[in-house]
């Protein structure tokens, strides 16, 4: 069955009979159906309108859905390649700080060992010098009773002579 337009509605003619319908009626009965069929062929050109507006604003949407999940997607990848390399610098980091710890512990060692034996020479100098000083304090003990025994033989009387100075007329004359 073929769609009628409200035009063909509106000149639709039928045949007489004796006894018909009112044909003015019938013609005013057409005419407000060809206005509601216009009406509505209207309507529905304007609801064509509004879908095919929609559907162009979804597909747009859709687009924008595709282009966002599209730059997630990318920036969930970037954020994953970001980690990856921090984790990897921070292991990188952590094993120069061992390694750097490791070398400085080591080189710490050999100075403590280093110190000691510096200390422990050190030690034996000090011995080494005690015993020589305790050495020099029986020398000098001795020299100092040495002295005194010396002295006590000598008794208190100076023994010294007073050089005099000769008369200077002796000298001239001679």
């Amino acid at each position: 069955m073929t769609r009628l337009t409200p035009l063909e509605i509106q000149r639709a003619s039928f045949p007489r009979r004796l006894q018909g319908l009112d044909p003015e009626a019938v013609r005013t009965f057409l005419s407000q159906v060809a206005e509601q069929v216009e009406e509505d062929a209207r309507q529905r050109g304007e609801l064509r309108a509004q879908i095919a507006k929609l559907t162009r604003e979804v597909d747009e949407y859709r687009q924008r859905v595709d282009a966002v999940n599209e730059a997630l997607v990318a920036a969930q990848h970037s954020a994953e390649q970001t980690l990856a390399k921090a984790e990897a610098e921070a292991q990188r980091i952590i094993a120069e700080a061992q390694t750097l710890a490791d070398r400085l512990v080591e080189e710490a060692t050999r100075r403590t060992e280093t110190l000691e034996q510096v200390v422990a020479q050190l030690r034996t100098h000090r011995r080494t010098a005690r015993a020589d000083l305790k050495r020099l304090a029986e020398i000098l003990a001795g020299v100092i009773a040495d002295d005194e025994a010396a002295e006590q033989r000598e008794g208190d009387v100076s023994k010294l002579s007073v050089l005099r100075p000769r008369d200077r007329r002796t000298r001239s004359e001679r």
